[in-house]
C-alpha cells in the first residue's frame, strides 16, 4: 500500500480530500450538515472533491460551491456481487487520478466503500456518523477501517462505547449565523402560507416519518386550540406519512389552524414568522433543525430524547417534555404562549447558545482539526 507520509504543515497547495456521501438526493438533515461544511472548508488548506451515487440535489449543490462531482454507483452492502468489486476499484482509480490524501465518508454504505479504497490507497478515512442505531457487526468491521469517527452528537457516540475513545470523535453540527439570525418577515409571506395576519404560530421542521412523532403534535395542538383558538401551526417538509397526517388533522377538526408547505428553501425566513418552534421527535439523533430556530432567536419546545438534552437546555433556551405524550407537549407550548416575556428570554438565550456553540465556524474547525490529525498520523 501507498503511504502519504505528507504532513500537513508542508503541503505548499490544498490537500485534495474525496467527499463521499451515501445519498445523491438531500434525505435529511445529513446531507445539509454535510453540504454546509463543504461551503465553509478553507479552501487555500482544503480541496474537495464529491463523490456521489447518482446524479441529484447533492450534486448540484456541490457544482453551485465550484466543486468537482464524480458519479460512482455504491451499491447495497445486503446483495455483495460483481457491482459492489467494481465500485471498488473505480474509487480506488478516483484516488489516485485526483491525488486524494485523506476521504471523508459521509453514512455507513460511503464508508465501506471508502474505507475498502482508501486502506488499498494507504489513505487515512474519517467516518462521518449522524444516527444511533446500531449496523451490529457491519459498525466493527467499519471501524477498524476508519481513521476516526465523527459522530454529531454523544447520543450517536453511545453506538461506539466499545470502540477506542481516542477513535470517537463528537462534532456537533453548525449552522450559518449569517443566514439564521432574528430578523423581520419578508413581506406578504404570511398571507402566501394562508395564516391570518395576526395570532400566534407555531412552527415545526421536519420529515414525515414515524421516529419523528408528528402524530402527538398535532394531538398536542388540538389541545392547544382549546384554550388559544387562533393560533395556527406551520409544518415544514414531506415524506410518506403526509397523506396520513392530513387525514389525522381533518379528523381532529384541526386542518384550518395546520398549514403544510411541503420543503422549502426558505426556512429562516419561516421561522421569523412563529411565536416558538416545536420538534415532537421520538427519538432525534441531533436535531440541526433545533440549532436553525435557536439561531433564530425563538423558545423551543422539544422531546427529551436522543442528542436533543444535549443542544437545548431545559429552562435555559426551551422546553424539554417526554416523547409520544400530546399532553406535556401541549402544556409546554401554552406556557410559552401565555408568557412572550419568558419566550423571549429563553429565544435570546438559544441565540447566544449557537453563537457559542453551534456556529459553522466552530464545526468546520473542529472537522479541519480532525483532517490534520488523520494527515499527521495522530490517532
Amino acid at each position: 500500500m501507498e503511504r502519504t507520509g505528507l504532513p500537513v504543515a508542508r503541503m505548499s497547495k490544498p490537500v485534495t480530500v474525496l467527499v463521499v456521501s451515501n445519498h445523491g438526493d438531500i434525505v435529511g438533515g445529513g446531507e445539509i450538515s454535510l453540504l454546509s461544511l463543504l461551503a465553509n472548508l478553507d479552501r487555500p488548506r482544503w480541496a474537495p472533491a464529491v463523490v456521489v451515487p447518482h446524479d441529484g440535489q447533492v450534486a448540484k449543490r456541490c457544482r453551485s460551491l465550484g466543486l468537482p462531482v464524480h458519479m460512482i454507483p455504491l451499491p447495497t452492502l445486503r446483495w455483495p456481487g460483481p457491482a459492489m468489486i467494481r465500485s471498488i476499484v473505480a474509487l480506488w482509480h478516483l484516488i489516485r487520478d485526483t491525488g486524494a490524501h485523506l476521504l471523508h465518508a459521509n453514512g455507513s454504505r460511503a464508508m465501506f466503500y471508502s474505507g475498502l479504497s482508501g486502506r488499498l490507497c494507504g489513505r487515512p478515512v474519517l467516518w462521518h456518523v449522524r444516527i444511533a442505531d446500531t449496523d451490529h457487526f457491519l459498525d466493527h468491521v467499519l471501524a477498524r477501517l476508519a481513521t476516526f469517527i465523527v459522530v454529531n452528537s454523544k447520543a450517536v457516540g453511545g453506538r461506539f462505547a466499545w470502540a477506542p475513545s481516542e477513535k470517537v470523535r463528537c462534532v456537533y453540527n453548525g449552522v450559518d449565523l449569517s443566514e439564521f439570525r432574528p430578523h423581520s418577515p419578508p413581506t406578504h409571506l404570511r398571507q402566501s402560507l394562508g395564516l391570518p395576519s395576526n395570532g400566534p404560530v407555531v412552527a415545526s421542521v421536519g420529515r414525515f416519518v414515524p421516529f419523528k412523532g408528528y402524530q402527538y403534535l398535532l394531538e398536542a395542538a388540538q389541545l392547544v386550540h382549546h384554550v388559544i383558538p387562533e393560533c395556527h401551526w406551520i409544518l415544514v417538509g414531506d415524506g410518506g406519512l403526509r397523506g396520513e397526517l392530513e387525514r389525522a388533522c381533518r379528523r381532529l377538526g384541526m386542518d384550518k389552524h395546520v398549514h403544510f408547505t411541503g420543503w422549502r428553501e426558505d426556512v429562516a425566513d419561516i421561522l421569523t414568522l412563529c411565536n416558538l418552534f416545536v420538534l415532537p421527535s421520538l427519538c432525534e439523533h441531533f436535531g440541526r433543525v433545533l440549532i436553525e430556530a435557536m439561531a433564530m432567536g425563538k423558545a423551543v419546545v422539544a422531546t427529551s430524547s436522543g442528542g436533543v438534552p444535549e443542544i437545548v437546555l431545559d429552562g435555559g433556551t426551551g422546553f424539554l417534555v417526554p416523547p409520544a405524550q400530546a399532553e406535556p407537549l401541549a402544556h409546554a407550548v401554552l406556557s410559552l404562549l401565555n408568557d412572550p416575556q419568558q419566550a423571549a428570554a429563553l429565544g435570546a438565550a438559544g441565540r447566544r447558545r449557537a453563537e457559542t456553540q453551534f456556529s459553522i465556524t466552530r464545526h468546520v474547525e473542529a472537522v479541519e482539526s480532525l483532517y490534520r490529525q488523520a494527515m499527521e498520523g495522530r490517532v
